[in-house]
């Protein structure tokens, strides 16, 4: 076959483009198997330069490094399916993604597209070309599960997802079908934070902790990669002109063992590079050997000072985060953190110092406020209560849900979030371009 696989684009651009890596990853093994591949990232260009007339497009509502927290609005998707479909009239479409993954039926109403494929965006893009071309046509292509393709387009009816390839099984990322030195991620240099030319690895796909506000787009059990493919995909990153990388694992250096390894391999590779991790992790670890590995940044998830008191299960406290904030800082790593607004009873939140937290704290830091997304436990409890007693069946009912919940919140979440990006230490305040 002749596939275009679609990353649309999205709100988050505005500071960093970061590599599709299971976008790449998917076209990669695509090609292995014999089919003609091209990646078209409508983040750096509105128009394919590829395969004239490709017979099947794959739409990624949320690539890797937005699959954990995946927009509910699927207006930019709906745009790129649309200009792809204006492109290539012809071509049959496939969604991949957290949202066909939890909410079928609606997907497929938004997205207009013809079929859904379940489970990881990577693995459900290979497996669902694999049912398109031996001639299955259901609307959604899913794991051997004895359910019929319309009752899976039900609210609450979940179908199973095919199963993930192997780490070990997987082609080389087609890093040669994107433009690897236009993507971008944080880059540390002489103290400074710019958005620089940066790729992106995965060494463990997983996270065993149970956040209830919290989407696992790669499921609650850890699974590493082989350190080998994982220096390889570095390195190759490396030779197309990327000497930094972002780590895309949700809880680096949790596997004392495994990490050891990777750290002792990435040692003198010249490569430089942030992560991603829990304070937990950080007050447990000899952080100076991710140093001496080229770790420059490393984010946490601090989400609030009172989160423990939260019933969210993230029982970490604002003595924990700051003496990782400060770990982090005295191994020479710069630290950032998570900051989330309208959290379950958030003290912090509530009786408004969350402000004042976040200018005192000595770290950079990203915010958010919170959405209440399917496929997470938090959303299970309140969706329905927040719908009338029923359990949202579209994506607009969806967006509902979050709405009616800050708009019950005792607190003036806007006014908070705006608050916030004024300081200083606020992430996009702290960027200096590149240059």
């Amino acid at each position: 076959m002749r596939i275009c696989l679609v990353v649309p684009t999205n709100p988050f651009d505005r500071f960093f483009v970061q590599v599709p890596i299971d976008v790449v990853l998917a076209a990669g093994q695509l090609r292995a198997e014999g089919h003609e591949v091209m990646v078209w990232d409508q983040r750096l260009t509105d128009a394919p330069t590829a395969i004239p007339d490709p017979e099947l497009l794959v739409i990624h509502t949320a690539i890797a490094d937005r699959a954990q927290c995946y927009p509910l609005d699927l207006v930019p998707v709906r745009a790129a399916a649309d200009l792809a479909r204006q492109h290539f009239p012809r071509a049959r479409t496939m969604a991949v993604g957290p949202h066909g993954n939890q909410l079928p039926g609606g997907t497929l109403l938004e997205l207009e597209v013809q079929h859904v494929s379940v489970g990881e965006a990577d693995s459900a893009t290979v497996h669902g070309v694999r049912a398109l071309a031996s001639g299955v046509r259901s609307p959604v292509l899913y794991g051997n599960l004895p359910t019929s393709p319309q009752e899976l387009l039900v609210v609450g009816n979940r179908p199973t997802p095919y199963p993930n390839l192997a780490a070990g099984d997987w082609a080389l990322p087609a890093y040669d079908l994107i433009p690897l030195e236009r993507y971008t991620a944080e880059v540390i240099k002489d103290g400074v934070l710019h958005p620089g030319p940066a790729g992106v690895v995965m060494a463990a796909r997983g996270c065993t902790y149970g956040c209830t506000f919290c989407h696992l787009p790669f499921g609650n059990r850890m699974r590493t990669h082989p350190v080998d493919r994982v220096i390889k995909e570095v390195e190759t990153q490396q030779a197309g002109g990327l000497n930094h990388q972002f780590f895309l694992d949700y809880v680096f250096g949790i596997n004392k063992a495994f990490y050891g390894q990777l750290c002792d391999r990435l040692r003198g590779q010249g490569v430089g590079w942030v992560g991603q991790t829990r304070a937990e992790i950080v007050l447990k670890t000899d952080v100076r050997a991710w140093a001496e590995a080229g770790c420059e940044g490393m984010w946490l998830g601090a989400e609030s000072p009172s989160v423990a008191g939260t019933g969210v299960h993230k029982r970490v406290t604002e003595q924990q985060i700051r003496d990782a904030v400060l770990k982090l800082s005295d191994a020479g790593i710069a630290p950032f953190a998570f900051v989330l607004i309208g959290l379950p009873d958030d003290e912090a939140c509530m009786d408004d110092w969350l402000v004042d937290w976040a200018a005192d704290i000595p770290a950079w830091f990203g915010v958010n406020q919170l959405f209440l997304r399917p496929g997470t436990s938090l959303y299970d409890d309140l969706a329905a209560g927040l719908n009338g007693g029923a359990p949202p069946a579209t994506w607009e009912q969806v967006r509902q849900v979050t709405r009616s919940y800050r708009e019950q919140y005792p607190a003036d979440l806007d006014d908070q979030e705006r608050r916030l990006m004024e300081l200083p230490n606020y992430l996009a305040n702290a960027l200096t371009p590149a240059g």
